[in-house]
């Protein structure tokens, strides 16, 4: 099992300056600051084309910032691609889940146990064997040793959004991007995978950033919040503070979308 990476508890886990991404004359980041510190859970909310899911893209490397600066542990992000960024202890889920469909649950999960080695060489009988045991303790972990033999495609939606938080933590991160983890999930999935993912993330002292439509599950969820509009900050707070702005109230948990 590969160690997590290393990181400088003296700075920030995450540290957005003046992030600006647009598409062609769409802009849809407008000099967005994030600060985010080590270990917090902090909650990204804001109504549809507000930018979230582009700031989650670029701070995963999946898209280049046209400007700004993102740190991670103090160190500088540049045009990495999403291997690269992975190096520095970044995790990241996608809202529609990326989990190797027509392979079973376990060797999904040997396969990100493969990957987290940062070694892309093939898989041999040996190999396999040692990374069986990490594999299954993860598959504990996420609650799914019950279909470690099951195909994904006959596992349930819910199960397959376990499948992928339990990838990423494969790689062992110390910052956690989460876009949409609940995405299509049932009321009882979706607080049985928030109280999964917040468990984990304070037992292994992580820093959490996640996207979240479900309200309940952010306000339940977040130690703190930042509300997106227009591609910018919109505001940010503990949820009691973000509970109590009129104006977040009137253009996102109100109903204007």
């Amino acid at each position: 099992m590969n160690a997590p990476a290393t990181r400088n508890d003296g700075a920030a886990a995450l540290e957005v300056r003046g992030l600006v991404k647009r598409f062609g004359q769409f802009v849809a980041l407008d000099g967005v600051d994030l600060t985010v510190a080590p270990r917090e859970i902090r909650a990204v909310i804001g109504p549809n084309g507000a930018g979230k899911t582009t700031l989650i893209n670029v701070l995963g490397g999946q898209l280049v910032a046209d400007g700004g600066s993102v740190e991670v542990h103090g160190r500088r992000l540049g045009r990495q691609h999403p291997h690269q960024v992975a190096k520095l202890g970044v995790g990241r889920t996608f809202q529609i889940s990326s989990t190797f469909r027509r392979m079973t649950v376990l060797d999904n999960m040997l396969y990100a146990h493969h990957a987290g080695e940062r070694r892309w060489f093939g898989l041999d009988s040996s190999r396999l064997r040692r990374l069986r045991d990490p594999a299954l303790a993860d598959l504990e972990t996420i609650g799914l040793t019950h279909c470690a033999d099951q195909v994904v495609d006959d596992v349930s939606h819910g199960d397959r959004k376990r499948l992928e938080f339990g990838m990423v933590l494969a790689t062992r991160p110390t910052l956690l991007l989460l876009d949409e983890p609940t995405a299509g999930m049932g009321l009882g999935e979706r607080q049985e995978l928030i109280d999964l993912v917040l468990a984990v993330a304070r037992e292994r002292g992580l820093t959490l950033v996640f996207v979240e439509h479900d309200i309940d599950a952010v306000f339940r969820a977040a130690g703190s919040i930042t509300v997106m509009a227009l591609g910018r900050v919109f505001a940010e707070g503990t949820p009691d503070e973000i509970a109590s702005n009129a104006d977040v109230q009137e253009i996102y948990l109100g109903g204007r979308r």
